[in-house]
């Protein structure tokens, strides 16, 4: 026999043997493998003509309505499967595959098959698929009883029990709701990334609705440590500030801004907004005391917040502290400047005989200003003279010459300028002043080298 006629006799035996394995016991082991190998026409091709000879094998239904299903022919791998479940009407696993496959085209029918499929074997991953349906199509009796027969399965992460909470606490349910987050992990996780913090948020919502706002103030405080996260803390201050009462949202705002001093200010403004305006002034009253040594920077932040909320008053109450306790004289000197800057000499004046000597020492022009205020032109005179114009700015440089202009008369404004001149302690700004001040008095030799002195300094 020559070797193709052989060969053909190989295969048909082949063949043969191939039809008798798929009619031996192991052949769902072989469709597993086609099915695994995604062989899925394969199986169709070879399973339909098995369907032809016996439409009621549910074997077959099943095998060749997943290969449908595989191979995205939905709508025939639903016929199959509807003609299944009809066969096998307690298989659980069927009417969820099912369900799964009228996705896309029919909410009712797959909601049926849902509820069968959970009748049959209660599983969390579809009674999930069920009250998403539910709250797809605001069926929410029908979701709350749902999830509360599966509540203690419910985790952080599908956020239903939130969304349980939040349904009892709709139908005057607020105990119920608050059993429910009470329960929940998000009491107690401490790890990141953050979870639950939705969950706690309302439950601290739900707390202060109870009257339990000491224990939302108790919870926030834990909370906020684990979060790190200042914006969740402005979130949980903002959710329970216009409920609870004035001591304990105030309490809880002071926690915040110990964790996060940075954003005190921030949250003044947004209390304020919100109408929380006695927490903002809690929260604002507080500030010197948990800065006991700030800077000008910060100073100036404190008073501008103090003006932007119309509360002068804490700014008089925090520098009277300030120096009630004997604050370090740098730090009198900057609130003194600060006072200065933001509401004028004027401000500082009634105070004066309660600053320390040294900080007149050291900022010799802000004592002028306040002698000349209290219209005392020789201590201002003295002051003026003590005041090094090369250490302090032009806009004090110009300051220090108003009021020199204001006391002196104009030849003594001239000797005034020529002594600091001669010795080299005239800015280059006041220069011209000099020259010109010279100028107008006659002064021709000290005109032309103060001229001099400035073409050589450009």
């Amino acid at each position: 026999m020559n070797t193709p006629a052989r060969r053909f006799i190989v295969l048909v035996i082949v063949t043969v043997i191939t039809v008798a394995v798929l009619m031996a016991p192991r052949r769902a082991e072989w469709l597993a493998i086609m099915r695994d190998d995604d062989q899925q026409a394969q199986i169709i091709a070879l399973m339909e003509p098995r369907l032809a000879r016996n439409g009621d094998d549910p074997d077959t239904l099943a095998t060749l309505g997943r290969a449908y299903a595989e191979s995205g022919n939905h709508q025939r791998a639903a016929e199959l499967l509807e003609r299944y479940i009809v066969l096998r009407p307690n298989d659980a696993d069927a009417y969820a595959r099912l369900a799964e496959l009228y996705k896309d085209t029919d909410q009712d029918r797959r909601a049926t098959l849902l509820r069968r499929s959970l009748a049959l074997k209660p599983r969390l991953l579809h009674a999930i698929e069920l009250a998403d349906l539910y709250h797809d199509s605001q069926r929410a009796a029908e979701e709350q009883a749902l999830l509360l027969r599966y509540e203690p399965e419910l985790t952080l992460q599908s956020g239903l029990r939130l969304r349980l909470a939040r349904l009892l606490a709709a139908h005057g349910d607020q105990l119920g709701a608050l059993r429910v987050l009470m329960r929940s992990e998000a009491l107690t996780a401490a790890t990141r990334p953050i979870q639950g913090q939705d969950e706690r948020l309302y439950l601290a919502e739900l707390l202060v609705a109870a009257g339990r706002s000491a224990e939302a103030v108790e919870l926030g405080k834990r909370w906020i440590v684990q979060w790190h996260e200042p914006w969740l803390a402005d979130q949980l201050l903002r959710s329970v500030a216009l409920q609870a009462p004035v001591a304990d949202a105030s309490d809880l705002a002071e926690a915040i801004v110990t964790v996060h001093p940075e954003v005190r200010f921030f949250l003044v403004n947004g209390l304020a907004k919100m109408g929380a305006g006695a927490v903002a002034r809690h929260i604002l009253a507080t500030w010197n005391r948990a800065n006991p040594t700030p800077s000008m920077n910060e100073i100036s932040a404190f008073l501008s917040a103090c003006r932007e909320q119309g509360e002068p008053g804490i700014v008089w109450q925090a520098f009277a502290e300030v120096l009630k306790h004997r604050a370090p004289d740098d730090v009198i000197t900057r609130y003194s400047e600060a006072i200065v800057a933001e509401y004028g000499i004027g401000a500082l004046a009634p105070l004066w005989s309660n600053l320390p000597p040294a900080v007149i020492e050291g900022r010799p022009l802000l004592g002028a200003r306040l002698a000349f205020h209290e219209h005392d032109p020789v201590l201002t005179r003295w002051l003026l003279e003590r005041v090094d114009l090369r250490a302090v700015d032009t806009s004090d440089r110009q300051i220090w010459f108003d009021l020199l202009s204001a006391i002196a008369s104009p030849s003594e404004v001239f000797a005034a300028l020529r002594h600091r001149w001669s010795s080299g302690r005239l800015p280059k700004d006041l220069m011209a002043r000099f020259a010109r001040s010279a100028a107008q008095l006659g002064h021709e030799g000290e005109y032309r080298a103060a001229l001099a002195d400035l073409r050589r300094i450009d």
